[in-house]
């Protein structure tokens, strides 16, 4: 009777291991002789997405431009570049353009102060 009792106690516990096991990261990574990988045309974790493709909301991404390149391509109306508006009820990093016709565009890769060049008008704006 002890014998059946301890070998019902030891099947049960070592399937409660192999359950628990089987749940953790390195049980779902394995999938046969090979490693589980992401499908080929999804996008890497902290790629950073081209200029003029789609980014957040749809809105086309933001071209960076360094200060010395606006000086001397985009003069600054009024002595500086007018700064973009963010639209609390739109994704983090969406900027509206200062210019007409107010385009949207993902600044996520363009640092907080940073110059961006509205490629419709051609002029340059500040981040916010």
């Amino acid at each position: 009777m002890k014998t059946k009792l301890v070998t019902i106690i030891s099947v049960v516990a070592v399937s409660g291991l192999a359950l628990i096991f089987s749940n953790t990261t390195a049980g779902q990574e394995r999938t046969g002789d090979q490693y589980a990988r992401p499908p080929s045309g999804a996008s890497q974790a902290g790629a950073v997405p081209s200029p003029g493709s789609q980014g957040k909301g749809g809105a086309p991404v933001a071209r960076p431009i360094t200060p010395e390149e606006a000086a001397k391509k985009y003069s600054a109306p009024k002595g500086k570049y007018p700064v973009g508006e963010r639209d609390p009820h739109k994704a983090s990093g969406v900027i509206n353009s200062p210019y007409p016709p107010h385009q949207e565009f993902d600044c996520s890769n363009v640092a907080h102060g940073g110059l961006v060049l509205d490629t419709r008008t051609n002029k340059v704006f500040v981040r916010p």
